[in-house]
């Protein structure tokens, strides 16, 4: 688990640092023309920082309804910042620039979203950062399940092993499901099905905040919480151990 601090990446914002880091990060995945690419990019890696950490600052001051698209595009241009450092030509075609993630078209009754599942996608976002960050592949049509994705996240077992034992919901065993290797890509998917389901499944969202009616809520609402301080933290600890420097 993660300390908390602010401002974890405020050491990039710096144009001679990021550019003596992008070039090393280039050298070390044996990328040529390190310095060129690291001088046409050192800008914009430090304006996908920026700009990923205004929308998670500006999350936490603003109520839980619209943190999960705040969080969502936070976490999103930050990884784009991460792509830079290994990818220096990224976005190289506009398939890129999708989600990577398919929803389910939600329910209007008896919907659960411990039981709602992301798809993967051929194309977009998630299966680009995947492989070119954690060198995860052959993920395209992966089913992931909001439950199995949550209960990977370390923060929140004391929140399962209180729940366990008086919720005969939380102990249903599914077959077996795919589990995420990196949180930030656990992150990605929770955030991408929460901001859909923000924008685009209101009356549920709104009861869900309202009305409390199940044990999804302090799961979700914990999870923001942890998404939001928490990615920073995960992004600087991927720039500074994945590219072998040290701000």
């Amino acid at each position: 688990m993660f300390h908390f601090q602010e401002d974890p990446l405020l050491s990039y914002y710096s144009v001679p640092r990021a550019k003596s880091f992008l070039q090393t990060s280039y050298k070390t995945n044996d990328i040529k023309q390190a310095e060129q690419y690291a001088y046409d990019n050192c800008y914009r890696f430090i304006y996908c920082l920026e700009h990923g950490e205004l929308f998670l600052k500006q999350a936490q001051q603003s109520p839980i309804a619209v943190q999960p698209v705040l969080a969502f595009y936070g976490l999103s241009h930050l990884l784009k910042a991460c792509l830079i450092t290994v990818d220096p030509c990224y976005p190289a075609s506009v398939q890129v620039l999708a989600h990577g993630l398919s929803s389910r078209k939600k329910k209007k009754q008896n919907y659960y979203f411990f039981q709602d599942e992301v798809k993967v996608q051929r194309h977009g976002l998630f299966i680009h950062f995947s492989e070119k960050m954690f060198h995860i592949t052959h993920i395209e049509g992966t089913k992931l399940n909001m439950k199995t994705l949550l209960k990977q996240i370390p923060e929140l077992s004391c929140f399962f092993h209180q729940h366990n034992e008086c919720s005969p919901f939380l102990t249903l065993e599914k077959k077996e499901e795919n589990s995420l290797p990196s949180e930030l890509m656990i992150y990605y998917a929770l955030l991408y099905n929460l901001s859909m389901i923000a924008r685009y499944e209101t009356e549920w969202w709104y009861e869900l905040l309202k009305l409390m009616p199940g044990e999804e809520y302090p799961f979700i609402k914990q999870f923001l919480t942890i998404s939001i301080h928490k990615t920073p933290l995960l992004i600087e600890d991927y720039l500074r151990t994945k590219n072998k420097t040290d701000p």
